[in-house]
């Protein structure tokens, strides 16, 4: 009677469950249904093969839907549920084609070596580069030389007076300069005008005074002329008139100069007064004044003041508070006294100038002599060779 009595009971109870088991089932039965979808089309999307079965499927029992085995469902339920956390869910929000293939991707050293590659492009603009680098360390080499290589000029002071004209005109002064920037050294010549040689445009006489050549055949047979007596080679030169000589001046502001020797001149303006040892600010006027007189003294002295006030046009230039006067004088000289120099030359120029020289002063130095009864101041053979081998210096300034 016991037993029937805990029957009963065990009977009635499975009764109880017995619906809420039928519900849990339908519920495991819905999850699981949808479980199989995700998982087909996981399967669908990384594996083209459409016919193949999934792993998981082909574990499953068709007695998972059967009430009575509750512990046995929990645990394909959990097997179940696992796919849906792994990578091919995660790929579904790619939308790829089920037929498309995957393009093997190139290994990252490949990648390297091609980045590392250089360009063709790339080549030829540093080989370009390269050589215009070349070309210009070259042209600076070759100016570089040329601009610290001896460079001789010859100044022609013209007697003509304001207004006048050149041609027929005779040189009053002649100074021949050679710049030596690399040793700093200025070699002046003075030649007085009536010193006695050969002149390159009167081939007909074997020798006139130097300042006839000017009169005869302009600069170019003045040259020639000094380059007979010297036996240097002239590079540049300029002539210079009394009304270009004044606007010389004071187009650059004016002078500095020292006088080294007392007298009173006449000047356009006014009559100038000078002490031996005191310094003056002169103008054009005050300078030429200074520059030709030659009353009181001898004419090599005259010329030795001559090369006085081009020594301080020349320094007033190379003053930083000249520098900006540079071009205007240029073009000024070029234009008005037929200036010969290139850039490079007026660099050699101001090379030596602005490094404090040594100016070595010199002047051809003769007797009076008078040949069909005119007069010629004759030069000693002494002098001209002693001067000849001065001017040939090397660009160390050395003798060659």
């Amino acid at each position: 009677m016991k037993d029937d009595q805990r029957l009963s009971r065990v009977e009635r109870r499975k009764r109880e469950l017995e619906p809420q088991e039928l519900e849990a089932s339908r519920l495991n039965d819905e999850q699981s249904s949808n479980e199989r979808t995700d998982i087909n089309e996981a399967s669908r999307l990384e594996e083209p093969d459409e016919g193949a079965e999934h792993p998981f499927l082909n574990e499953r029992s068709p007695e998972t839907s059967k009430p009575n085995q509750g512990t046995s469902k929990k645990r394909r339920k959990r097997m179940l549920r696992m796919p849906s956390f792994s990578k091919p869910k995660r790929k579904t929000s790619r939308p790829k084609s089920s037929h498309a293939t995957q393009q093997p991707k190139p290994s990252k050293p490949a990648r390297r070596e091609v980045d590392q590659s250089p360009k063709p492009t790339s080549k030829r603009k540093r080989k370009w580069k390269g050589k215009v680098a070349l070309l210009l360390i070259f042209m600076l080499l070759v100016a570089g030389y040329v601009a610290t290589s001896p460079f001789t000029f010859l100044i022609m002071g013209s007697d003509a007076r304001v207004g006048e004209s050149l041609s027929g005109s005779r040189t009053d002064s002649l100074q021949l300069m050679e710049f030596v920037p690399r040793s700093r050294t200025v070699q002046n010549v003075s030649i007085p005008r009536d010193t006695y040689t050969a002149i390159p445009c009167e081939p007909d006489r074997e020798g006139d005074k130097i300042t006839h050549a000017f009169a005869y055949g302009g600069a170019d047979c003045t040259v020639g002329a000094v380059e007979g007596l010297t036996d240097a080679s002239v590079d540049g030169q300029v002539v210079i008139t009394f009304e270009s000589f004044m606007e010389l001046i004071d187009l650059i502001g004016g002078v500095n100069v020292t006088a080294t020797h007392s007298f009173s001149e006449k000047g356009f303006n006014q009559t100038y007064e000078y002490t031996e040892g005191v310094s003056y600010a002169m103008d054009g006027d005050m300078a030429l004044a200074y520059a030709r007189h030659r009353k009181t003294d001898t004419d090599g002295a005259r010329s030795n003041r001559q090369t006085e006030v081009m020594t301080a046009v020349a320094e007033k230039l190379a003053s930083p508070t000249g520098w900006t006067k540079i071009p205007a004088t240029y073009r000024f000289m070029k234009e008005e006294m037929g200036l010969e120099m290139n850039i490079l030359q007026m660099a050699s120029v101001g090379l030596t100038m602005i490094s404090n020289p040594d100016v070595n002063k010199m002047q051809v130095e003769g007797q009076d002599a008078y040949i069909n009864n005119v007069y010629y101041y004759e030069p000693l053979e002494e002098s001209v060779q002693s001067i000849r081998e001065a001017l040939d210096l090397s660009m160390w300034g050395t003798v060659r």
